[in-house]
């Protein structure tokens, strides 16, 4: 009986002994008297307490935000405050999480504030129009004067570009004379005693010469009249060549769309890229580091405002001296947390979130470490977030076409109009061992790097 009390008993006995106290008065009366020795006659206790009720009611993340946005019902709210008083994982889940809110709001509110106080010193009107205000005919003849310099200037431009097309569709033009003007055979020349030269036949073909001023050629053409396709530029791209003709054409490339292609000839001509609208998204501008303590207290190494191609990066950090845990937060563009780490161990300094993050959206992310017992987060509240974002579906449809066929040269501008800079680095500096006297390919690989390249 004592080692059923106290549960001591194999599962098999412990049923037995329950199914025969069950109907044996006797055996019963000596379990009482078992439980009132043991308990000292002391009164059985048990708890209604509503926290007891809810304890197995943990908050989940839609409740989490709702929490923060001060969005549940009376009687939701009502049981996660009594669920929070017994449960101490999901009031520190709530804490942190209201905490990140903050800190978010923080770099939204003063983000917002620049950008309002940008605008208002970039849209004001300049003095003189403020003066013109108050005196409508005035500011009218300024329009009307404005709108007759507009006219003016397209009329010329207009007539510039008609005499410019004029001059470029005149066909090769030989001064030979007309059949008048031939001389006879017994005058070979002029009144001022110079000779004149003979007249060319059919069968010659005239030869250009500063000297002779009677023939005059325009337009370069070659026999057959085609216009000179000679390539201004030729580069081995590893699978094969790729050249581009004084025409701006592109040939060696004839599976890309037609809209690459002209992307690709631009490039080469300007020997630069233009830089992607969500760099600039991605990069902080300058002077938005404030006040003390901005920066981080140890570096973020990937991603770093730039554009990546898996949905499930690898982030990585450098290690804090002295840090004994460290825990990874993941947002979304609205400041809503997507992924949260568990508490990672000082010598861990990498972290993959388990779900798959939404392709073309933007995302922010800080590691938190503990050391002494305190959190210290990098970056820092006052110091800009560490942005990135995923290649969109459609562009990683479109990097798997280009992957296939194998050029150097359309994947690092790919690579470089997508934000992918780091790839894009990569194909360059391979096109430039293929061509090491390309100027063009040198230009394009210093213009990603910011430096010179041999």
């Amino acid at each position: 009986m004592k080692r059923f009390c106290v549960r001591a008993l194999p599962a098999g006995e412990m049923s037995a002994t329950a199914q025969h106290l069950a109907g044996c008065d006797t055996c019963h009366h000596q379990f009482t008297v078992m439980l009132r020795t043991r308990r000292c006659s002391v009164p059985l206790k048990f708890t209604l307490a509503p926290e007891f009720w809810f304890r197995h009611e943990h908050v989940d993340f839609e409740q989490l935000v709702e929490l923060a946005d001060n969005a549940l019902d009376a009687a939701d709210r009502e049981i996660v405050d009594m669920h929070l008083k017994v449960c101490a994982s999901c009031k520190e889940d709530v804490r942190s999480f209201l905490a990140f809110r903050e800190r978010i709001e923080q770099e939204m509110r003063v983000s917002v504030a620049s950008a309002e106080q940008s605008q208002r010193g970039a849209f004001s009107p300049p003095r003189w129009w403020l003066a013109l205000a108050w005196k409508p005919i005035y500011a009218a003849a300024v329009v009307v004067l404005g709108i007759a310099l507009v006219i003016g200037a397209a009329f010329f431009m207009k007539r510039r570009d008609d005499n410019i097309q004029a001059k470029q569709s005149e066909p090769t033009q030989v001064n030979i004379g007309t059949p008048s003007e031939t001389p006879s055979p017994s005058s070979s020349t002029a009144k001022n005693g110079a000779p004149i030269p003979p007249p060319i036949t059919p069968s010659e073909s005239p030869k250009p010469s500063s000297s002779n001023p009677g023939l005059t050629v325009k337009n370069r053409r070659i026999r057959n009249g085609a216009e000179n396709t000679d390539h201004s530029l030729t580069l081995n791209d590893g699978q094969g060549t790729v050249s581009i003709d004084r025409a701006g054409r592109v040939s060696g490339l004839d599976e890309i769309p037609e809209d690459r292609r002209r992307e690709i000839a631009a490039a080469l001509v300007t020997q630069r890229i233009e830089s992607p609208t969500i760099i600039n998204q991605l990069t902080p501008p300058e002077g938005t580091l404030r006040g003390p303590g901005s920066g981080q207290p140890f570096k973020l190494l990937y991603p770093t405002r730039t554009v990546i191609i898996s949905d499930q990066p690898l982030f990585r950090w450098e290690k804090l001296a002295g840090a004994t845990a460290y825990q990874v937060l993941v947002g979304d563009s609205s400041g809503r947390e997507v992924a949260r780490s568990e508490a990672l161990p000082p010598t861990r300094t990498t972290w993959t979130p388990p779900n798959q993050l939404q392709r073309g959206e933007i995302y922010s992310w800080i590691v938190t470490a503990i050391i002494d017992g305190k959190e210290m987060a990098s970056p820092r509240p006052s110091a800009p977030e560490m942005k990135f974002q995923i290649l969109s579906s459609g562009k990683l449809e479109e990097l798997n076409q280009l992957k296939l066929i194998r050029s150097h040269l359309a994947l690092g501008i790919f690579y470089a109009s997508v934000g992918l800079n780091s790839e894009a680095r990569q194909e360059f500096r391979e096109l430039v061992r293929l061509n090491p006297r390309s100027k063009s390919a040198r230009e394009l690989l210093r213009h990603l790097t910011g430096a010179s390249t041999k």
